[in-house]
């Protein structure tokens, strides 16, 4: 008897269809009422720590921004480490992003800059299918070693390239004068000349209905059509995941890379496609940064690809884990450019998060793992919480705010990581005998 790989298929599509109904409105509700319960924490910082920027539709927006490349960086080691490949070189396939998205869009543009920014991660990512897949040197080695070797090889090409160019130079590309087009929805926050309802409730002064108004108005209003395309990736790369053929090879090559060669798969073929996408995500992330900047500026990835990757830990490898953990990093981004005192609101948020998760934990009885697992966390919200009531911050700490939350978050889920089997295992290629 033989099995046909093309036909095994996800789990939950054996759930009746009226079942997956009823799953699918508790998590809507779900959903909802965590929306609901994380906007009335906003409301309730705004006003503990007097910081009206915690909730002000630049805020929402600058997190907007900073979160997109946060979390296609992150997909595109999802790609990779599902695959049974660790990728600690996204920082580098970002940089190659960067330089080639620069060079790119001072010859032909804003869109080109991300075309060039996918062919700049794309060859670091054959540079790795090469050296890991092919050749089986050790992955985390040949990671760091692209980190280092990008940022290198971008200076050298910057005095070769940009310095021969009409307002270039050896640390930046020529401007690339122009972007993708911006939309805002209408009705809401003033899209196809309609009335901006968002800004109209943020400027009213009335608590909840101006806050409201705030977040809403940064998330909807001037939102660039590549982050929208950004974002799309994140449910997109879910649907692949978990609904297609190459979706169960894929996890397959991650989980159980000899199963998969078993049923006549190929773990090499899926490793090389998963590592390419992935670094092509990267390297879009790098187009993105430099349509924000106008143009390629040497470091201003400024650790994002390490960012995303432990976002890509810290959300446990799966895409909603990683949309969340993303949209976190990004806000605390965003919230380290404005004042003190929001920095203070941000700290207040942790606390309970990281309190009321850890009690979560702590009141599952029988489970000695939970209790591991809640107790640091307990611990971290009643620390984040006597530093709120008792230590005033100073200015210089808001700079390194989404750092701190990395380390923060990292403390509360490493308990709960669970990677692919195989991720760094080596699989023999399959020899065919005549």
């Amino acid at each position: 008897m033989s099995i046909d790989i093309e036909r095994v298929d996800s789990p939950n599509l054996a759930i009746a269809p009226s079942a997956r109904t009823r799953l699918s409105t508790h998590r809507v509700r779900q959903v909802l009422s965590w929306v609901l319960f994380g906007l009335g924490l906003l409301i309730l910082a705004r006003y503990l720590a007097d910081a009206p920027g915690i909730t002000a539709s630049s805020t929402w927006g600058s997190a907007l921004r900073l979160t997109v490349p946060i979390a296609v960086v992150a997909m595109g080691g999802l790609f990779s480490e599902r695959s049974g490949v660790i990728n600690v070189g996204l920082e580098g396939m970002m940089i190659g992003g960067t330089w080639m998205a620069g060079l790119f869009g001072a010859l032909a543009g804003p869109w080109a800059a991300l075309l060039g920014g996918i062919i700049g991660g794309l060859i670091f990512g054959v540079l790795m299918a090469v050296l890991c897949i092919e050749m089986g040197i050790n992955q985390l080695i040949v990671g760091v070693s692209i980190n280092v070797i990008a940022a290198a090889v971008a200076r050298f090409a910057s005095d070769i390239v940009f310095t021969q160019m009409d307002g270039g130079s050896v640390a930046r590309s020529p401007r690339i004068g122009a972007d993708v087009p911006h939309v805002s929805v209408p009705f809401l926050s003033g899209g196809l000349g309609t009335p901006d309802l968002a800004q109209s409730m943020e400027s009213s002064g009335v608590p909840v209905l101006s806050q409201i108004g705030g977040v809403l108005g940064g998330l909807t209003r001037d939102v660039s059509v590549a982050a929208l395309i950004g974002l799309a990736l994140i449910p997109i790369t879910a649907w692949i995941l978990w609904k297609t053929p190459f979706g169960l090879r894929w996890r397959s090559a991650g989980e159980e890379p000899l199963a998969l060669q078993a049923l006549g798969g190929s773990v090499h073929g899926t490793r090389w496609a998963s590592v390419l996408a992935g670094s092509a995500l990267a390297g879009f992330a790098g187009g993105y940064l430099t349509l924000i900047s106008q143009g390629y500026i040497e470091n201003q990835t400024a650790g994002t690809g390490f960012i995303g990757l432990a976002t890509l830990i810290f959300g446990n490898w799966m895409p909603s884990g990683v949309f969340y953990g993303s949209a976190l990093f990004g806000f605390s981004d965003a919230v380290g450019l404005g004042r003190p005192e929001t920095l203070r609101a941000l700290v207040f948020l942790l606390a309970i998060v990281f309190t009321l998760l850890g009690v979560r934990r702590l009141t599952r009885v029988g489970d000695a793992r939970r209790v591991r697992a809640g107790l640091p966390s307990l611990i971290l919200g009643v620390i984040l919480l006597i530093v709120f009531v008792l230590v005033p911050l100073p200015t210089e700490l808001s700079s390194a705010a989404p750092y701190l939350v990395t380390l923060a978050v990292l403390v509360v889920a490493g308990s709960r990581m669970r990677p692919p089997a195989a991720l760094g295992k080596l699989v023999a290629r399959r020899t065919r005998r005549g």
